[in-house]
């Protein structure tokens, strides 16, 4: 069905303000690491990053040098077959086993596979249902 991996995301609270998503990615590009998904969302004064990169410990040094509260914690990734149903079908999967989520986010670009990312407290079950 799909490719499962967990990976290290990189949570990273910034200050809600006009421009923090171009500061944010400018921090890590200029780390030479590459975003390879990224979500915000903004809670009242504070913006939170949810960001998976190819090298997280450069990137958390450039948003430290921002003096952004930073930390890293377990997410499942899952490459998916870009077409209808595909996020359905995972999503029966998770909810059959008894997976819950804490969040999610995704992308399918223009290419064939779609990317799925999420947060759960059970990982290891997660991986064994997503294969």
């Amino acid at each position: 069905m799909a490719k499962a991996k967990m990976v290290k995301e990189i949570t990273a609270i910034t200050p809600n303000r006009a421009g923090m998503l171009a500061e944010v990615t400018d921090a890590i590009a200029s780390s030479g690491t590459n975003i390879i998904a990224i979500v915000a969302m903004v809670a009242g004064k504070s913006a939170r990053f949810s960001i998976v990169t190819d090298n997280n410990q450069k990137a958390m040094a450039a948003l430290r040098t921002k003096k952004f509260n930073v930390k890293e914690s377990d997410v499942v990734t899952v490459s998916l077959t870009n077409q209808i149903g595909s996020a359905k079908e995972l999503a029966q999967r998770l909810a059959k086993a008894g997976v819950d989520l804490d969040y999610c986010y995704g992308s399918t670009g223009n290419g064939s596979e779609a990317l799925f990312v999420f947060s759960t407290k059970d990982v290891k079950k997660a991986l064994e249902v997503c294969g």
